[in-house]
């Protein structure tokens, strides 16, 4: 069975790969803005994961008490509106690959707010792999030289950002997703998130070609692209531990790093090509070593 969970994780990371590739042709070519695709993302795939979560037998549907639902506010605010924007801005300025593999430093955040918490202790061997995290984002970003920068500062912001509201998506909720059911709270998220940021894009208001593409690369990152793979990464966690799961989603930016230079001719010199190498490796070391501590937690977007 626990063959089945490595699947269920690696097709997580892989359809999360596929929506980044799919949100950049819709950026590129249907000049779609990140705004009005967060804007619908969220909202409909929210509705599936609420759909979703009635059939569940085992789904909690206790009322969702007011403190609680300040919670559930900040978190799909700052969470799920938080990352789902970040991300799409930061494909927007640097593509898919750039984006995903800045995102992927999440877990050094939330190593840092689990220290500054005192969740955790500090360790040499744990500053050092962070250490190497930021160094092989420098030769990712600059190529080892800080006057060869390729990457617009609002790209690099973006992925940034979008990295430390994962940070906030992974440890805010804990306490609501065990009390009421993960997808129950993380469909909630959406549709909260997807709700308020009408008021600032509202789904209707179209403004990029329409066709029979563009429709269809939408409703596969709704589907595809968010909802699947959310209830993949839930499902592997019946046959394998949170710690594996977390990192087989490092299939998520290897392949979007991929897809993107056979797509879209993106250039990876040796350079980049070991800070990407050495971003991946130092964050499934934190993430492996601080899970033996048992002191990270597994859960991913």
């Amino acid at each position: 069975m626990k063959i089945k969970g490595v699947l269920l994780a690696c097709s997580a990371g892989a359809l999360w790969a596929l929506s980044g590739i799919m949100s950049q042709i819709l950026f590129e070519q249907y000049f779609v803005s990140p705004e009005w695709l967060a804007s619908v993302r969220l909202l409909m795939a929210g509705i599936v994961l609420i759909v979703f979560s009635f059939f569940q037998r085992s789904s909690k549907k206790q009322t969702i008490h007011l403190k609680d639902g300040i919670s559930l506010l900040l978190f799909s605010l700052i969470g799920m509106l938080g990352v789902q924007y970040t991300y799409f801005k930061a494909i927007q300025y640097s593509g898919a690959a750039i984006a995903t593999i800045l995102q992927f430093t999440g877990p050094i955040f939330i190593f840092i707010y689990l220290v500054l918490n005192k969740e955790k202790r500090i360790n040499l061997i744990e500053i050092f792999l962070m250490l190497m995290t930021f160094v092989g984002v420098f030769f990712i970003m600059a190529e080892g030289n800080i006057q060869t920068l390729n990457i617009s500062p609002m790209g690099f912001s973006m992925g940034m950002a979008s990295a430390v509201t994962l940070a906030f998506y992974t440890v805010q909720p804990r306490k609501l997703l065990v009390k009421y059911g993960e997808i129950r709270i993380c469909g909630l998220g959406m549709l909260i998130g997807g709700i308020l940021f009408q008021l600032i894009q509202p789904f209707w208001q179209i403004d990029f070609h329409v066709d029979g593409l563009s429709m269809l690369l939408i409703a596969s990152i709704i589907i595809f692209g968010t909802a699947l793979p959310f209830l993949f990464q839930l499902s592997s966690l019946r046959f394998i531990e949170a710690s594996l799961a977390g990192i087989l989603t490092v299939v998520e930016p290897v392949l979007a790093t991929i897809l993107s230079v056979l797509l879209f001719h993106s250039r990876f010199g040796i350079t980049q090509t070991f800070g990407f190498l050495l971003v991946i490796g130092s964050v499934i070391l934190l993430t492996r070593f601080s899970n033996k501590k048992k002191d990270l937690s597994g859960i991913e977007i």
